[in-house]
């Protein structure tokens, strides 16, 4: 017995610069169907597929997945965060951490997360200069215990550290001192406010403080975010910037996982944000990007393009 799967190249499932999706055409679905006019018929597979999406885009992707070999990508659940709606058509693929320095007038930095069998999550937020449109990036980190205990989702872990969105760490403190790393990194950019400028979860950030203390980050650039339905402000400008366009991301793999596993909740007229299954379903880098849009909402303001700049050092 030999098991063969059919994909579509990638010129097909690519998206187009209309938002237009190849694959949907049925003129294409022979290349991905061998068993048509034996076992398939195409006329029938038509009907079937202009049923599922009256149903709405969740029976849409499942329908695709099932009969055309394409990735479902995020899992649109009845639960879902409303940005998830949005989500990959707020996508810029090619949007690193470099392009959003060089693109953004002031930055903002989001940090969550941590626990041995956690995820510690780091999200960078621009303000592009001219645009003002706000750019997502993101990274985690992992420690190797997290894969022995949710040996469930390693391999998706793996996945994500090939596709260079995480980073295993098997030293204790390798994950903080390269999060100090990179918060050093956008601050020598200029980008950084001096004040309000990195957004933490109060709970569990002893360590990181301490380290952006030893690279003489400013205590007044970190703040504690306070988390659950106080974070409903940034949930609905999160979703409010997906929607309009002026909220954009690098379509990474590590964010679309995120937020697929995000949950909402309501709390009277606010909303929370939980694991659609608590242990494995990892949200950590979009609570992260939560704490980073809280920072931007307050408008600020970059310190300078350098620290060289700032004191007048610079020879032109």
């Amino acid at each position: 017995m030999l098991p063969v799967l059919y994909e579509f190249p990638e010129a097909i499932t690519k998206e187009g610069k209309n938002r237009e999706k190849p694959w949907q055409d049925p003129a294409v679905w022979h290349m991905v169907l061998p068993n048509l006019g034996r076992s398939l018929r195409l006329d029938a597979l038509v009907r079937d597929w202009e049923a599922e999406r009256l149903k709405g885009e969740n029976a849409t992707r499942i329908c695709a997945s099932q009969h055309l070999n394409i990735e479902v990508g995020l899992a649109l659940r009845s639960d879902r965060w409303v940005g998830a709606d949005h989500w990959e058509a707020a996508s810029e693929p090619g949007l690193t951490l470099e392009a959003l320095l060089e693109r953004s007038e002031v930055a903002t930095i989001g940090i969550d997360g941590g626990g041995l069998d956690d995820l510690l999550g780091l999200a960078v937020l621009g303000r592009e200069r001219g645009t003002r449109r706000w750019l997502l990036w993101a990274h985690c980190w992992a420690h190797e215990i997290a894969l022995e205990r949710r040996a469930d989702i390693a391999p998706r872990l793996r996945d994500l550290e090939r596709a260079g969105d995480l980073t295993v760490v098997s030293v204790l403190g390798d994950d903080v001192m390269e999060i100090a790393d990179m918060v050093e990194r956008v601050a020598a950019s200029g980008l950084l406010p001096e004040k309000n400028a990195i957004g933490l979860d109060p709970v569990g950030i002893g360590q990181i403080v301490d380290e952006l203390g030893a690279r003489e980050i400013a205590p007044e650039r970190i703040v504690g975010i306070s988390q659950g339905w106080k974070l409903s402000g940034a949930i609905k400008t999160s979703e409010r910037g997906l929607a309009d366009g002026t909220l954009v991301h690098g379509g990474q793999a590590l964010m679309t996982w995120a937020v697929g596993n995000a949950k909402a909740e309501p709390r009277g007229n606010a909303i929370t944000i939980t694991k659609q299954a608590s242990g494995s379903a990892k949200i950590d880098p979009l609570m992260a990007a939560f704490n980073a849009v809280s920072l931007m909402s307050m408008n600020p303001e970059a310190s300078g393009r350098s620290v060289y700049e700032r004191h007048g050092l610079v020879v032109l």
